[in-house]
C-alpha cells in the first residue's frame, strides 16, 4: 500500500513538473514572438540618425533633431490605430504608440492586432491624440524579461535617471524630446488616470507629487508654466496593485 502512495506520489508531481514545464514554454514563446514582432516592425520603419562626430563643437545655430526617423506613412498603412512612437536611447523602448475606442484593446495584442500578452504601448483613449490635453497618459505591461514598460521602475533609482534623462516620442505630426521631471509610486486609483480638466488642477497635481520622486531631474522647470505633460505608467511590486508613473515634459523639435 506504501508503495502504490508513494508511486501515485511520484505521477503527481511528475505531472505537476511537466505542467509547469508547459506553462514556462508557453510564456517564453509569447516573450520570443512579441520580442520579433516589435523588432521587424522597428527594422521596417525607424531608421537611426548618425550621431555628431567626437570632438566637434556644436554649433549655436545647429537645430536640435530626434534621434530616429519614424516612416509613418508605412507604419500607418501596416495599423491605423499608431498615434507615434515610443524611444529611449539605450533601452528595449523603441516601440509604436497605439491609440484605440478603449484601453483594453492593446492591452494583450501587438502593433499586428495578433494576440501577445505583452500587448502594445497604448495611450489611453480618452486623450486626444496630439498632446492637446494637460496630461496624455501612455500604459505599458511591466515584462518579466525587461520589455515594454519594465525599464520605468529602473527610475526608482537615481543613477538610472541619470543616464537615461529624456526619451522621445515622434507623432505624425510633431516630434518631442521628453525631458523626464519625476518618477513616484503610486495606487492604481491615483488621480493621474482621472486625467485633468483644467492646466490648473495638473499644475497643483504635480506640486503634490513631486516631493515623492525617487529622483531629482537634471533640468528644473517651473510647474506653474507647464501647460502639458506626457504620463508614463506600468505595473509594480511595491505593495498591491502598485503603479510606478513617470511625468516628462514634451517639448517640440523638429
Amino acid at each position: 500500500m506504501k508503495k502504490i502512495i508513494i508511486n501515485l506520489l511520484l505521477v503527481f508531481f511528475i505531472g505537476v513538473l511537466l505542467y509547469s514545464g508547459y506553462n514556462l514554454f508557453k510564456i517564453f514563446l509569447e516573450y520570443g514572438k512579441g520580442r520579433s514582432e516589435y523588432s521587424r516592425t522597428s527594422k521596417e520603419v525607424v531608421t537611426e540618425k548618425e550621431p555628431e562626430p567626437s570632438g566637434e563643437t556644436p554649433s549655436k545655430e545647429k537645430i536640435e533633431t530626434a534621434p530616429i526617423d519614424v516612416d509613418f506613412d508605412k507604419l500607418l498603412k501596416k495599423n491605423s490605430d499608431v498615434c507615434g512612437w515610443i524611444y529611449c536611447p539605450k533601452t528595449v523602448v523603441n516601440y509604436p504608440v497605439m491609440h484605440a475606442k478603449d484601453n483594453d484593446f492593446y492591452l494583450h495584442r501587438m502593433v499586428n492586432k495578433e494576440y501577445n500578452f505583452a500587448g502594445c504601448i497604448f495611450e489611453d483613449y480618452r486623450n486626444t491624440p496630439g498632446q492637446v490635453d494637460p496630461a496624455t497618459i501612455l500604459y505599458g505591461h511591466h515584462m518579466k524579461d525587461g520589455s515594454m514598460f519594465a525599464m520605468l521602475h529602473e527610475y526608482t533609482d537615481q543613477k538610472y535617471y541619470d543616464k537615461h534623462p529624456t526619451m522621445w516620442y515622434l507623432t505624425p505630426q510633431r516630434n518631442y524630446r521628453l525631458d523626464v521631471l519625476m518618477g513616484y509610486v503610486a495606487q492604481e486609483n491615483d488621480d493621474v488616470y482621472a486625467l485633468f480638466e483644467n492646466v490648473e488642477q495638473m499644475r497643483e497635481y504635480l506640486h503634490k507629487v513631486e516631493p515623492k520622486s525617487t529622483f531629482k531631474p537634471k533640468v528644473k522647470y517651473d510647474l506653474d508654466k507647464l501647460n502639458s505633460v506626457i504620463v508614463l505608467s506600468t505595473c509594480a511590486y511595491e505593495f498591491n496593485n502598485a503603479r510606478y508613473i513617470v511625468i516628462a515634459v514634451p517639448i517640440i523639435i523638429q
